[in-house]
């Protein structure tokens, strides 16, 4: 499946778990929807260009900072433009 098909079942899981009857039914529709959001998150993530995707930069031997452009996760999230 592409990102858009993922967007449109993400979308529709939402949207069923909104109009469901009871507890079970809307956390079995929530869940499925976790699953589809984790696949469209880790198609955006980059690795941070100046960390390199590690989340910190050396300073010295014995010290680290925390990587300010990605704020030490080690990846950047892509924009996608839409043309």
């Amino acid at each position: 499946m592409n990102t858009q098909e993922l967007k449109v079942n993400y979308k529709k899981l939402l949207n069923k778990a909104a109009k469901a009857n009871g507890r079970k039914e809307t956390v079995f529709y929530l869940n499925r929807a976790a699953k589809i959001k984790s696949k469209l998150y880790s198609n955006i993530k980059v690795n941070c260009f100046r960390c390199n995707g590690l989340g910190f930069l050396r300073i010295s031997l014995d010290e680290t900072k925390t990587c300010l452009s990605c704020y030490g996760k080690g990846f950047l999230i892509r924009e996608i433009q839409q043309v």
